[in-house]
């Protein structure tokens, strides 16, 4: 039972329909074993966050929040996932990102989702993200 996890990330992380039903039946089982206490670190706390990312679920998404802030003191890329996660959540929530790193898909191609204007680039920094002028460039 403890590298079921990891098929399941896997799975979710090359799944083509993020938001189909098999995606939402993994991201549920993969819920279910963070809260059972299944995973056994940081790192696997984190790719977990990251699959469960993706898709709509906002229950998820707050999951993935709490083991990216869980992982943060074992898992270098935690810091930055939490962030993720956090922007993630406001979208979700039809409000504007703080960090500046979900992409949505618009008529034109990839649009940035709107950003928080009163977050600085120092605060993103804190949080191990470049500049909005860099996470534009690069699509983060």
């Amino acid at each position: 039972m403890s590298e079921v996890w990891r098929d399941l990330v896997a799975a979710a992380l090359t799944d083509p329909e993020p938001d189909g039903a098999a995606a939402a039946a993994r991201r549920s089982l993969l819920v279910q074993m963070s809260r059972d206490g299944q995973l056994p670190n940081a790192a696997a706390r984190g790719a977990v966050a990251e699959a469960l990312l993706r898709g709509g679920d906002l229950v998820a998404v707050q999951v993935a929040e709490t083991l990216a802030l869980g992982a943060m003191g074992g898992w270098p890329q935690a810091r930055v996932l939490a962030a993720r996660a956090f922007d993630r959540k406001r979208q979700l929530a039809g409000q504007p990102q703080k960090f500046g790193t979900v992409w949505t898909v618009g008529a034109r191609g990839p649009e940035l989702w709107p950003v928080d204007p009163a977050t600085t680039d120092s605060e993103r920094a804190k949080w191990g993200l470049p500049g909005l002028a860099e996470l534009r460039r690069r699509r983060l």
